[in-house]
């Protein structure tokens, strides 16, 4: 059976799911954080210098289920 999760991301902005996605499993749950932190992480760090996204799994009575986070950095010697 699937379940019906929301995943608000954040970098320098929170970005709110309405929609929501039906997965099977809650390792299908955490494959798709991990896709899409990976996908923010590449599209937007250049652009706002932010170097630390995260994400957050809700059901859909609105309990935290899951949440991720990933940082990124790089220093000059």
């Amino acid at each position: 059976m699937n379940v019906r999760y929301f995943i608000n991301t954040a970098n320098h902005v929170t970005a709110i799911d309405e929609e929501g996605v039906e997965l099977p499993s809650p390792s299908a749950l955490r494959d798709l954080l991990r896709r899409a932190l990976t996908e923010i992480m590449r599209d937007e760090e250049c652009q706002t210098g932010v170097d630390e996204f995260t994400a957050q799994a809700y059901d859909d009575v609105g309990r935290l289920v899951m949440s991720a986070r990933a940082s990124f950095s790089i220093t000059d010697q």
